[in-house]
């Protein structure tokens, strides 16, 4: 008996549709993920098991950050599932060894410099379970050490060497995650990506809870309990919805938050906000407001080389020329340059500080100074950071009825890619996590603070004393008293038709108020 029919006879495991279309896909750099309870783990360890028993020295190697979650998650699993008489587990090694000199490595990195121990390790098959909880670097570093000097079968060769991750959304490589994967390909489809970023052809394979049938027989109440899970667990836990995840500062919704372009009214204010960039990216964006104070995002200009948070390195007369030329673009200008409408301009305290001159010493005009030189002038923007952020919270909020008070062009890409990526700051969770790419955020919330809203604050309902002075007040009754005891005779007359013929003001329910006041 080979190997192969060896494996077949032995394993009891069945996929599900969604894991046997990973199993299927002909990528070598493949994501499954999105909501919890698809078979996400289970599908890892049986592309482990399948591929270390088919080819004869291949080294696998399964990551979970953590030690914990490892063991939890596909250590003891394994043990129950991979074939104990054909395999053996080294406990000491943590690993998995075959007959045919294949060895799966059950591997952990729960700090980031831990990943260095893998330098010199050959991995021929990567599995990275929960690949969000870790962050780009590690998977690139990884991701290099995925070769192979195997002579491996014609008929596999698309696969190993190779890349399978699982993922829900959310935690600290979610953007990177969501741009090479979800953002990057179709579901189900195949696209190769550049060189810079590996070359391997991805795919994404989106999973579901429903997908699961096995769980879902078993255990039809779990889909319960994630239903009783707070905002915004549910959705990414139950939906899988990458715009929405665990730890995501502001709560943005493509429904709610995006809009077709619409044409400017002309009595309408125009506004420009301007952070300011170079190594990292510069933003510019354009708003108007309307009657009821709602601004819109029409337009705007990101400063970016293509890399995600890496600036295009301009300098300020540069920005200001591509500035006039976006504005041109927008028909804010002629084509001779000339302003067809006023705009207001705010950007950040920084843009007014004085640079060094490099070149002639002493210190450089600043970038307001540049600016002016191609007539845009500009006021200081709010800098207050906790105002800013409830601004934009308040800006963002949904309400039961109508569309949010912002509302962003789809043209906007920057806008819409950037902001539901941004977290929380994990010292500060009142805050924005700097270090993320918050030029768009910290650009918008120039107009938040010019124009603010007061927050929308659910009106405490009236009691009952309170809407018996408010009657008084519109009128339809000659004292306090007539009306309490017209208000309880009304109230019994719906209750029990024809019994009330009358009621001293000692009855009323607010005990012996009236006759206080009568005697």
């Amino acid at each position: 008996m080979n190997t192969a029919q060896r494996f077949e006879f032995e394993s009891e495991y069945e996929p599900q549709p969604k894991q046997a279309i990973l199993h299927r896909c002909p990528a070598n750099e493949i994501l499954y993920g999105g909501a919890a309870g698809p078979g996400k783990s289970h599908a890892l360890r049986q592309e482990a098991l399948y591929w270390a028993t088919r080819i004869d020295g291949l080294n696998v190697y399964l990551f979970r950050r953590t030690y914990p979650e490892l063991e939890k998650n596909h250590i003891l699993p394994s043990l129950a599932e991979f074939p104990i008489g054909y395999a053996r587990y080294r406990d000491q090694k943590r690993r998995w060894e075959f007959p045919n000199g294949s060895i799966i490595h059950m591997c952990h990195s729960q700090h980031e410099k831990d990943i260095f121990q893998y330098q010199g390790a050959e991995v021929h098959l990567l599995l990275i379970d929960e690949l969000t909880t870790f962050t780009e670097f590690m998977y690139d570093y990884i991701r290099a050490r995925v070769r192979c000097t195997l002579e491996i079968p014609e008929e596999w060769n698309h696969r190993i060497p190779g890349i399978i991750c699982a993922s829900n959304p959310g935690g600290i490589g979610h953007e990177f995650v969501k741009r090479r994967w979800v953002d990057y390909v179709e579901p189900y489809a195949f696209r190769r990506a550049s060189s810079r970023e590996g070359g391997m052809l991805r795919s994404y394979i989106p999973g579901l809870l429903e997908d699961n049938k096995i769980l879902m027989e078993r255990d039809p109440d779990y889909i319960k309990r994630l239903d009783g899970l707070p905002e915004p667990f549910r959705t990414a836990y139950k939906e899988g919805n990458w715009d929405i995840f665990v730890g995501q500062m502001f709560y943005f919704q493509r429904d709610h938050h995006v809009c077709a372009p619409l044409p400017i009214p002309d009595n309408a204010q125009v506004y420009m906000t301007f952070d300011w960039g170079f190594g990292k990216p510069y933003s510019c964006g354009w708003w108007w407001a309307d009657a009821d104070g709602r601004l819109y995002r029409f337009g705007e200009l990101y400063g970016w080389n293509g890399t995600v948070n890496e600036g295009i390195r301009q300098t300020d007369s540069q920005i200001a020329e591509s500035i006039i030329e976006r504005e041109i673009e927008l028909g804010l200008r002629h084509i001779n340059k000339t302003p067809t409408r006023k705009v207001l301009r705010l950007a950040g305290h920084d843009c007014w500080a004085k640079k060094p001159d490099y070149k002639g010493g002493g210190q450089g005009p600043t970038t307001m100074e540049v600016f002016a030189r191609y007539n845009l002038y500009f006021s200081k923007g709010d800098p207050t950071r906790t105002l800013k952020i409830r601004q934009f919270h308040e800006r963002l909020r949904i309400p039961d009825e109508g569309r949010p008070m912002v509302q962003i062009y789809n043209t906007c890409k920057h806008f819409i890619r950037t902001i539901p990526l941004l977290q929380a700051n994990s010292n500060d969770i009142e805050d924005v996590d700097t270090d993320m790419e918050d030029h768009v955020y910290d650009e918008a919330c120039h107009i938040f603070m010019a124009r603010p809203i007061t927050p929308r604050i659910k009106p405490k309902p009236q009691s009952s004393y309170e809407k018996r002075i408010d009657n008084l007040y519109k009128g339809g009754a000659d004292s306090y008293e007539r009306m309490a005891i017209y208000e309880q005779e009304t109230t019994m007359e719906h209750l029990q038709p024809g019994a009330v013929e009358s009621l001293d003001a000692e009855e009323y329910e607010d005990g012996m108020m009236f006759s206080t006041m009568g005697e």
